[in-house]
C-alpha cells in the first residue's frame, strides 16, 4: 500500500511540475545535411529508396576506385 500512495505523489507532482513549466514555440527544424530535404517530383514513400540508391552508388564508386586499392 506504500508502494502505491509513494507512486501517486510522485505522479501528482510530476503532473503539477509539467503542468506549470513554461512551453517554448516550435521552431521548423533545418536539415543539416540536405537529407531532409525533399526534392521536386518525388513523394515521402519513394524518398527513402532515392535515398539508399544515392548512398549504394557512393559506396560502389568508392570500392572501384583504384587509389584506395
Amino acid at each position: 500500500m506504500k508502494y502505491i500512495a509513494a507512486l501517486l505523489v510522485a505522479g501528482g507532482v510530476y503532473a503539477m511540475l509539467t503542468h506549470h513549466a513554461p512551453v517554448q514555440p516550435a521552431t521548423p527544424a533545418a536539415p543539416e545535411n540536405g537529407f531532409l530535404a525533399s526534392k521536386p517530383g518525388t513523394d515521402f514513400l519513394k524518398e527513402p529508396l532515392d535515398r539508399t540508391h544515392e548512398v549504394l552508388d557512393q559506396a560502389r564508386t568508392r570500392s572501384q576506385d583504384p587509389a584506395l586499392q
